[in-house]
């Protein structure tokens, strides 16, 4: 994984480019969470199981290795993406979401979900040479 100064420069370069495009914070806001998403996910539930706050110290036993394989994988995320879409479809079918609702929850969804394919597209593009960069 590329270091955290690299997501996060990654993360405000988007951050702005969807908020000069879409005029929206929240659309801007879901895209920058989603660059942060799958290392939040890996090192944070590894670091609560191991009891421990040093994040750059959390050690890579088998429930790290297993969210790693499970957060690196588009495929997965994409199938998360599709179960998602499709519980707000049947609660708009229902009449619990309304349409333009259902419209904006689709689209931050959609910009939380490119947040996260950007994210491991630089896992794959940079290899890492520190926790920082």
């Amino acid at each position: 994984m590329p270091g955290v100064l690299t997501h996060t420069a990654i993360a405000v370069v988007c951050l702005i480019v969807v908020r000069a495009l879409h005029f929206k914070w929240e659309y801007s806001l879901s895209m920058f969470v989603g660059n942060f998403i799958p290392d939040v996910i890996r090192n944070g539930l590894s670091a609560i199981k191991q009891g421990t706050l040093a994040l750059f110290a959390v050690k890579r036993d088998g429930f790290y290795q297993l969210l790693n394989m499970l957060t690196a994988n588009p495929a997965n995320w994409l199938a998360l993406g599709f179960f998602v879409f499709g519980t707000a479809l049947l609660l708009y079918h229902f009449h619990v979401i309304k349409k333009k609702k259902m419209e904006e929850y689709d689209e931050l969804y959609a910009f939380l979900l490119g947040g996260v394919l950007i994210h491991l597209i630089l896992d794959v593009l940079i290899v890492e040479a520190s926790p920082w960069i």
